[in-house]
């Protein structure tokens, strides 16, 4: 069914005024037939609906099926005019859109595979657009609108839509300076009235010429602002009677006046945490200001006949205050309603610049008179108000007019009204949403039983957010509030976190509702999620209240951010005692508990003090004396802790007993009442009778420091890691890992290692290496001490496979080739000389330390004399002379059989010492038995004759007497057999002595680290 927008001869609707002339452009519909279903869900743009078209068909994959997305999720919306025209994307896919142009169109993609209905745009496209396409694949939906020429466009976000406005293209030099650059449309009320002249007054604009105050000239009303708790109370000072209406839209607090008076707007007005914005603007015998207040709670009035003073935010005005009556009329013959306001004015038709739709707001006298709760029909809704009456979401030929004190709304075919009339008169008070003190606030009364019975009472709230629900996107969200609420208050949070998320999915512009936040965090936070409640918490529409603070300490408190507990703890103090008795009594324990780890033990005395006085159940007195235990401790007085600690154990629930149990055993402990057996095994059954919180991580840190003070570092590593790895992320368990972490470099940086078998060692190490080996230089060089503990018991095989994790894994550049090295060393220590060339050669690296490379070189030669390449050593060794080589080389000659030079090079190297007294050093002791056997061989009998003269008196103070003697004899033999020159040449082992020094050097690094590391000064610490 659609009606004719003709205006009837006895409308009252007033004619065009100055302001509405101005935003002609903007605002003026198109007379053309209206689908009923479509304007009912205008809000923002007045939408005319010609027909409904097929949609598009989508260009993407065929088997495909895209499915109509319903006006909840996506809402095209068309204004009209001649001259321009507007399209708005509403709903939970809507206004998540992003436009673009592109060669002349503008490009709006949806998200997902629901496809707009595009009917409407499609049969009756606004001014500007020649065409309208749909393009659709497996991840969005593409609207294509093409530009006509003439015209221009700009786009972007706005009271939770997406709009794409089209204007003809103005003239540079007349074109209107906005004041914006980024094609955001900011309208100003006051310049719009200043433009515009102002025509003469007809008299059907006056619906109550007797009570309309005009002033030929406009006086001065100069407000007064003052900064109340938690809100800001605003005073108009009237030389004489004034009505007022005042209300809440979306972010905007309306104050409307029934005379024209120049308003002087003070500087601390728009202070930016409660008022953020103020625009106002006189006009046809009214005065219009509108507060940008998107954080504020509450809205009261007050007025002693000449003074209005309004206050934003904070706690409402005490007083009496006049419900307004709404009633039914059907004496027209079809339904209406009419509104008894004392002290009605006239109508004020004011079109709303953030919403684009036009309001009737009806101001009225002194003493105060309100509508608290709204009041919906499907053609218009009766705003809820602190003063006055507001009638806003109206379809186009909806009327409203006044006659004394009462104001009719009507329309020619009637409202829509249920036949009870229920939805409008409510028999039961309780079932109207009535906005909390603090939007975080949890009253008392919500958790009683309502008279009537749970299932009468939700059965009844359920319908009228069902009804609420169905009204589109733009619809009010106090039915669905009010059953939200009265689910927290029966302890149902997870089905009113479900009524929440499905209000604010369905409105997203509930979001902006500081009650809807507030009240989600409540039935989150009763649910432990405290996580989820941080965004709505962190909100600016909560940012300031206090109830929501003390929520926000509870959520730090439990996460351990204790310093920012504190804070939101003390800010949002005033509020506690406005909360129920048993949560008094929780945030005071977690207050107290918070300042406690803050070493503020004058706070945390004084808030248990509170939170024990407050708590009604034992449970709650119970977990309140937990905390008071530990500042007991926390103050010194241990064995009166004890004793607290012991009777709240015996708790009937196990979250308060098993802690308190823990707290005692750990005491008695330091006390010397307990033994360490006796700890651990009591500790070690409350593990696993209580899982799964801070508690647990208690246990496990608690047990790993009885562990670790004993030197059972095994048990303490291993219960240690099961906390870290269960718990990640949480404080505690990050304090956990830095204390495995700590004892894991002192075990194996430190030197507590060194009291255990080194195979114990490398066992310990390579079951918590993965975790706890520290990345950079502290890990490689606990790797270089394991090594050498391997080394000196002969672990070979393990020693390499640790440094050949770090060659090839962890180290580069110099570190490489010098670690490098020490692996090729033992490789060939292990006989394995082709693995010792493969290191060597895999890591050469140019500009290395001198000393490495001559080490690289001897330990190149050393292998390839083993794989029996001796010119190639010799070519590796070249003109290098130093001890070390003549060592390698005299080796090298020995294997070539060349025993003439490789006795010259190792008689060389014993030098003068046997010029000094005393025994020989071993490695010189090895040298001269091979020397002289390298003579002996070569039947070099002057040159065993010197070695016999100078180093003979050495034989008797020698570690093998025998073999120097034997080596040292003359060729004939003398009284030495064959059989003794060859256990001589046996003795004297090179290969072995070449491992003993090898040992030792290993030995001397890892002295000299640990020298230079502790010199290094320990860092400073906080």
């Amino acid at each position: 069914m659609s009606r004719d927008r003709k205006p009837s001869v006895n409308s009252t609707e007033p004619p065009v005024r100055p302001m509405d002339r101005a935003r002609m452009l903007l605002d003026t519909p198109k007379a053309a037939k209206r689908s009923l279903n479509l304007s009912l869900r205008t809000s923002a743009i007045v939408a005319v609906t010609v027909g409904m078209g097929m949609a598009g068909l989508a260009f993407g994959d065929p088997a495909l099926i895209p499915q109509i997305a319903p006006r909840s999720e996506i809402d095209i919306r068309v204004g009209r005019n001649k001259q321009s025209g507007r399209v708005e994307i509403y709903g939970a896919i809507g206004s998540r859109a992003s436009v673009r142009r592109d060669n002349g169109q503008v490009v709006v993609r949806l998200p997902g595979q629901m496809r707009p209905d595009l009917g409407d745009i499609r049969a009756n496209p606004p001014a500007g657009v020649k065409s309208v396409d749909l393009k659709s694949d497996a991840r969005a939906s593409e609207l294509w609108l093409t530009i006509a020429d003439g015209f221009e466009t700009h786009f972007g976000r706005e009271d939770g839509a997406v709009f794409v406005q089209i204007d003809p293209k103005a003239v540079d030099d007349q074109r209107p300076d906005d004041g914006k650059s980024d094609g955001k449309v900011v309208v100003n009320l006051q310049d719009l009235a200043k433009d515009a002249p102002k025509p003469a007054s007809k008299p059907t604009d006056l619906a109550n010429p007797s009570r309309v105050n005009r002033a030929p000239t406009a006086p001065v009303v100069a407000l007064d602002v003052a900064s109340v708790d938690g809100g800001v109370d605003i005073s108009f000072p009237f030389e004489g009677p004034a009505a007022a209406a005042i209300f809440r839209r979306g972010d905007s607090v309306w104050v409307v006046f029934d005379q024209e008076v120049d308003l002087r707007l003070p500087g601390n007005l728009k202070d930016g945490m409660i008022i953020q914005d103020a625009q106002w603007t006189r006009n046809d015998g009214f005065t219009a200001l509108r507060l940008k207040a998107p954080t504020a709670g509450s809205l009261s009035a007050v007025n002693d006949g000449l003074v209005w003073c309004v206050r934003v935010g904070g706690k409402p005005f005490d007083g009496h205050v006049a419900e307004v009556n709404v009633v039914r009329d059907d004496s027209s013959g079809v339904p209406g309603l009419n509104i008894n306001l004392a002290g009605a004015t006239r109508v004020a038709w004011i079109r709303d610049p953030s919403v684009g739709d036009r309001m009737a707001i009806v101001p009225a006298r002194g003493p105060i008179k309100n509508l608290s709760t709204s009041r919906t029909t499907l053609e218009a809704t009766l705003a809820s108000t602190a003063q006055g009456a507001a009638i806003v979401h109206m379809t186009p030929d909806v009327k409203v007019k006044v006659d004394g004190d009462l104001i009719e709304i009507s329309r020619p075919g009637g409202l829509t009204l249920s036949k009870s009339g229920s939805g409008l008169s409510p028999s039961d008070a309780a079932l109207a949403y009535k906005n909390a003190l603090y939007p975080g606030l949890m009253n008392p009364d919500w958790s009683a039983t309502p008279p009537e019975g749970f299932l009468s009472r939700y059965n009844a709230l359920q319908a009228a957010a069902a009804d609420e629900g169905n009204l589109g996107s733009a619809a009010p969200t106090k039915a669905r509030l009010a059953l939200a609420r009265f689910l927290v208050g029966q302890g149902l949070n997870y089905e009113a976190q479900g009524v929440l998320d499905l209000l604010v999915k369905t409105s997203p512009r509930g979001q902006d509702d500081p009650q809807v936040r507030g009240l989600r965090v409540l039935a989150r936070m009763l649910t432990g999620r405290f996580a989820a409640a941080t965004g709505d918490l962190a909100s600016s529409q909560l940012i300031n209240d206090p109830a929501s603070r003390l929520w926000s300490g509870y959520s730090e408190m439990k996460a351990g951010r204790y310093a920012d507990a504190v804070k939101d703890f003390k800010f949002g103090l005033r509020a506690l005692d406005q909360f129920p008795l048993e949560w008094r009594a929780r945030i005071g324990s977690a207050y107290a508990f918070a300042a406690l780890q803050q070493n503020d033990l004058v706070t945390a005395q004084a808030m248990i003090t509170y939170a024990i006085g407050q708590a009604q159940s034992s449970l709650d007195k119970l977990g309140a004396y937990l905390v008071d235990a530990q500042i007991i401790e926390a103050q010194g007085d241990k064995a009166r802790a004890l004793k607290v600690y012991q009777a709240v154990a015996r708790a009937s629930d196990d979250g308060i007993a098993t802690p308190a149990a823990m707290h005692a055993a750990v005491l008695a402990y330091d006390l010397k009442k307990a033994t360490s057996a006796q700890t651990l095994a009591a500790l070690d059954s409350l593990r696993f009778r209580w899982r799964g919180d801070d508690t647990e991580l208690q246990l496990i840190g608690s047990m790993g420091q009885i562990y670790l003070s004993e030197g059972r570092y095994r048990e303490a590593l291993m219960v240690m890691k099961s906390g870290g790895q269960s718990f990640a992320g949480q404080p505690q368990a990050t304090q956990i890992q830095a204390s495995m972490n700590q004892t894991f470099r002192a075990l194996f940086l430190g030197g507590m290692a060194d009291g255990l078998q080194p195979i114990e060692a490398l066992a310990l190490f390579n079951d918590f290496k993965k975790d706890l080996t520290p990345i950079g230089a502290d890990g490689d060089e606990m790797v270089r001490r394991i090594v050498r503990r391997l080394v000196d018991v002969d672990l070979l095989d393990q020693a390499a496979e640790l440094l050949d994790y770090q060659v090839n894994h962890r180290l580069d550049g110099v570190a490489r080739s010098s670690v490098a090295s020490d692996l090729a060393a033992i490789y060939l220590m292990n006989h394995n000389p082709q693995k010792a060339l493969q290191a060597l050669w895999n890591t050469r690296t140019t500009l290395l330390p001198k000393a490495v490379m001559a080490e690289r070189r001897i330990l190149e030669a050393r292998a390839l004399n083993e794989l029996n390449e001796p010119d190639k050593a010799l070519d590796v060794l070249s003109s290098d002379n130093s001890p070390d080589a003549d060592d390698v080389r005299a080796d090298v000659y020995w294997n070539k059989q060349d025993y003439a030079r490789a006795g010259a090079i190792l008689e060389r190297r014993l030098g003068d010492i046997w010029k000094k007294g005393g025994p020989l050093a071993q490695g010189d002791e090895g040298r001269l038995i091979r020397a002289a056997v390298a003579y002996s061989l070569q039947k070099d009998q002057p040159s065993l004759t010197r070695l016999s003269t100078r180093f003979g008196k050495f034989a008797d103070t020698a570690s093998a007497p025998d073999a120097v003697r034997v080596a040292l004899a003359p060729l004939d033999g003398g009284t030495l057999s064959a059989k003794d020159f060859a256990a001589s040449a046996a003795a004297n082992d090179s290969f072995a002595g070449w491992v003993s020094g090898m040992k030792k050097k290993f030995r001397q690094k890892d002295d000299a680290a640990a020298k230079a590391a502790s010199a290094v000064p320990p860092a400073k610490t906080a």
